[in-house]
């Protein structure tokens, strides 16, 4: 069995990918925010996106809708409507983002 191994990838030194493995269908990466901050403006794609938060105090929104985070939580979101997340504490936020297509 062969095994892609990919160094590119945020939060990841190293990700493995088996062999027969789509890429394009799993999607995984783990992001750090500081307080009052977002990676990016909330978005809409296709797919199923989680959101699992490893350290800190989030604020996850999809649509009208909020909904407070905290370490060792997850939100499941259907990505085709609008959705992001926020650092609303006082330290850094770290979390993994899971996203299926």
């Amino acid at each position: 069995m062969s095994t892609e191994i990919k160094s590119d990838i945020k939060g990841f030194e190293r990700f493995l990918f088996t062999e027969g493995a789509d890429p394009n269908k799993l999607h995984l990466h783990v992001s750090e925010i500081g307080p009052g901050t977002r990676s990016h403006p909330p978005h809409q794609h296709e797919g199923q996106e989680i959101f699992f938060v490893l350290e800190g105090e989030g604020e996850v929104m999809f649509g009208e809708s909020t909904h407070q985070v905290n370490g060792g939580e997850a939100v499941h979101v259907n990505c085709e409507i609008l959705h992001g997340i926020q650092n609303v504490g006082s330290g850094p936020l770290r979390y993994a983002v899971i996203i299926a297509k």
